[in-house]
């Protein structure tokens, strides 16, 4: 009795082992599943995140004023490279006018510096190349005060001239914008390129009765406008 209950357990133990063997052959790793951010971001790419920082200045504000505009600017970059794919950027300028506007025969005056933050996509990321086509959003803000005064005005009740003359008017805007641009390396580490954008004002706080006919850093003070910029680069380098 003992020996068939011996003989049975072996004979079972002898079935069940073939079955383990082929289960343990066919169980594969499960890998873990992507996000569908880290998908679109392709994460698993051997690309280091941080890729370096750029210098950026713009030769369009010096160079337009230089052949007789009525507004001057300047500005500077600091740009940073994650993933050679997101560009964060902050750039800060200074812009000034002391002109006539010819529709109004006003003459308008005002110096500040003004601020933008925001971020270009390098939409040939998947290239690797040194050159690329970007799309960008910034969002820009200035605080600044203006003069304006023209032609003396007649009183529509009691006639008579009223001189027309501001001064120190606080005024503040904000805005953003939307642009696409073209970087190409020109040598080594210096890369030129151009953008083009379009802005759009959000909010402007200014004087009643003296509303500012140029916004340091927006431009002609309409709802929307265009500009350009002609960028010189410096990637600085980095491992």
């Amino acid at each position: 009795m003992l020996r068939s209950i011996i003989l049975l357990t072996i004979s079972l133990l002898l079935a069940v082992a073939p079955a383990s063997a082929q289960t343990r052959k066919t169980r594969q790793p499960v890998e873990p599943q992507r996000s569908r951010i880290a998908e679109w971001l392709d994460l698993t790419d051997s690309i280091p995140t941080f890729q370096g920082v750029s210098v950026i200045t713009d030769l369009v504000g010096p160079g337009w004023y230089a052949l007789g505009g009525d507004f001057f600017s300047t500005e500077a970059a600091l740009e940073v490279n994650l993933l050679n794919r997101f560009f964060p950027i902050v750039e800060v300028g200074y812009g000034r006018t002391d002109a006539i506007n010819e529709d109004t025969d006003l003459h308008y005056k005002t110096t500040a510096p003004y601020f933008r933050v925001g971020l270009n996509y390098n939409v040939q990321y998947k290239k690797k190349s040194p050159g690329y086509i970007y799309a960008g959003l910034r969002v820009g803000y200035t605080s600044f005060t203006y003069d304006v005064d023209g032609p003396p005005m007649i009183d529509p009740v009691w006639g008579g001239e009223v001189p027309f003359h501001f001064t120190d008017i606080k005024g503040s805007a904000l805005w953003t914008e939307l642009l696409v641009g073209v970087r190409a390396q020109i040598y080594k580490n210096f890369h030129m390129g151009w953008s083009f954008r379009y802005k759009v004002r959000l909010n402007v706080k200014d004087a009643p009765n003296a509303s500012p006919w140029y916004i340091p850093g927006f431009g002609a003070s309409d709802n929307t406008t265009f500009g350009a910029t002609y960028d010189l680069v410096y990637r600085i380098p980095w491992k």
